[in-house]
């Protein structure tokens, strides 16, 4: 793995603008995927802009017949959620069965639909 900059900001302008004004950055939700890739050099930025702590991109809200997930939210998150298993209960069972444990504690909606 190459020596890389690492940055967790704590807003969505902040993690923007640390991608952009990096020369090659990827952006980290769960690492799931980016960390064994970074690990066997299959990719190698420069700046690795961590998501983590960006408010606002995890949760859930149901409301008025729709389900909003933010791309932040783990899959733990959304198997236990008992909002959802109200409205749409196979998402629930879906999301209980992805991966091990770990994977569904670390790895987040949006990292899978990315």
């Amino acid at each position: 793995m190459e020596d890389f900059n690492y940055t967790r900001p704590a807003s969505l302008s902040d993690a923007a603008a640390t991608h952009s004004n990096a020369d090659d950055a990827m952006y980290m939700a769960g690492g799931q995927t980016l960390i064994p890739v970074l690990k066997q050099g299959l990719a190698m930025p420069t700046d690795v802009v961590d998501l983590n702590k960006v408010d606002g991109l995890a949760g859930i809200e149901v409301a008025g017949g729709f389900v909003t997930i933010g791309a932040m939210t783990r899959h733990a998150v959304v198997a236990a959620s008992a909002e959802i298993k109200n409205v749409l209960p196979a998402l629930t069972v879906l999301a209980g069965g992805i991966g091990d444990a770990q994977v569904r504690n670390r790895g987040t909606i949006g990292g899978s639909l990315a």
